[in-house]
């Protein structure tokens, strides 16, 4: 397999599988029509993976992944607040869940529902704006939910290479440029709607520099309506 096929291979294992010059942003016709206005979100604690690629394969990498993990409530936050949205602060923080353990299993398995319908999101994205997805009664029989609008769930995704793939990429014309993807779920919390599916992707050092990805994600909200 060549380098350019394994890096595709990887963007899809790592991000879902979205057409390539597909639009990034699915908007349900509720949102953009107004009838569902979202004034208050509660962010879930993103899932992140970061890989290492090498001349001799791929590694996870853990201590990376939690540096986007940490990063990304706020940015993400950031994003919203643009968009006329509070967020509910605070409600999953390590010592929030720590302490309460029937929170953190209500939080693992919101999570785990979520995932499970994620894998027909990357299937058919543009069936978000068709209003074809829901989360149902998981969603409406999380407690905490009651607090916000919207449950917004975070998954990304990304890849860096090591000095020597970099050189062997040069030689054979082939960028190899680190990359994260990060993808953006809105959830209705009253009925489980999959109301906004947005994906952003950020080149260069995202690890030393999350910053970068600010300005992707705030660009990934671009069809999202803003309520009056």
């Amino acid at each position: 397999m060549s380098r350019r096929f394994a890096c595709a291979a990887l963007l899809s294992l790592a991000f879902g599988c979205f057409t390539p010059g597909a639009p990034a942003q699915f908007a349900n016709p509720d949102l953009k029509s107004g009838k569902a206005v979202i004034r208050k979100v509660l962010i879930l604690p993103p899932t992140a993976s970061v890989t290492k690629a090498g001349m001799k394969g791929t590694d996870s990498l853990v201590a990376e992944s939690r540096i986007v993990e940490n990063a990304l409530p706020g940015i993400i936050a950031e994003a919203m607040r643009s968009k006329s949205c509070t967020i509910v602060d605070g409600a999953f923080t390590t010592e929030a869940l720590d302490k309460n353990q029937e929170l953190k299993s209500a939080v693992a398995d919101i999570q785990s529902h979520f995932d499970s319908l994620r894998h027909h999101l990357d299937d058919k994205p543009k069936d978000v704006r068709k209003g074809r997805f829901t989360m149902g009664d998981e969603v409406t029989n999380f407690n905490l939910g009651a607090a916000a609008d919207a449950l917004v769930f975070v998954r990304a995704g990304g890849v860096v290479h090591t000095t020597g793939a970099k050189v062997l990429g040069a030689i054979a014309g082939v960028s190899e440029n680190d990359f994260i993807i990060v993808n953006i779920a809105v959830v209705d919390s009253q009925n489980g709607a999959v109301l906004y599916y947005g994906r952003s992707a950020t080149a260069g050092n995202y690890l030393e520099h999350p910053d970068r990805m600010k300005k992707p994600i705030e660009n990934s909200f671009r069809e999202w309506k803003v309520s009056k």
